[in-house]
């Protein structure tokens, strides 16, 4: 498995793993109708003219085809938005594997820690990111296109233990 950073070229296909990946997990939040009839369309927007800054990190895993994707913005304490790997690809370690290289590039623009936001309920994910060394840190209401859905907030305040922890 090969990571790597994320070119132009590889947009639609992050749209479409981010689309499907939200098609499978959210279904007990989201209408069937954005899901099924709307959401392909706005991932494809959202990522054609997403603007990804110098320091901003946007990662893919590959083998025979992109398997997954990271982007992580780079704040004050960066902002893990997206970690998605195809159905087939996971339980395999890929979104790990994303979060290790990801965790190592804030490390190296400077930045000490790193959160995210998992819906409430997704328990796979808040159970890999608990077990990298993420502290639930409170629930808060988020807006995913017009439907307000609860996350938990999961931090590295010390992002040296995310990258011990994914490796």
């Amino acid at each position: 498995m090969n990571i790597r950073p994320a070119e132009d070229r590889d947009r639609p296909v992050i749209a479409e793993i981010h689309a499907r990946s939200w098609q499978e997990n959210y279904r007990d939040y989201l209408s069937e109708d954005l899901l099924d009839n709307q959401l392909s369309g706005m991932m494809a927007e959202r990522w054609r003219n997403a603007e990804i800054g110098r320091q901003d990190i946007v990662l893919v895993a590959e083998d025979d085809r992109v398997q997954g994707f990271v982007a992580v913005w780079d704040e004050e304490m960066p902002y893990i938005d997206n970690l998605h790997v195809r159905s087939e690809g996971r339980s395999k370690g890929i979104g790990r594997k994303l979060l290790a290289a990801a965790a190592r590039a804030a490390k190296a623009n400077g930045r000490k820690g790193i959160w995210l936001h998992v819906v409430v309920g997704n328990d796979r994910a808040r159970s890999l990111y608990t077990r990298l060394g993420g502290a639930p840190d409170g629930i808060e209401d988020k807006d995913l296109y017009g439907t307000m859905v609860p996350n938990e907030r999961i931090i590295w305040r010390d992002i040296d233990i995310l990258v011990e922890q994914s490796n």
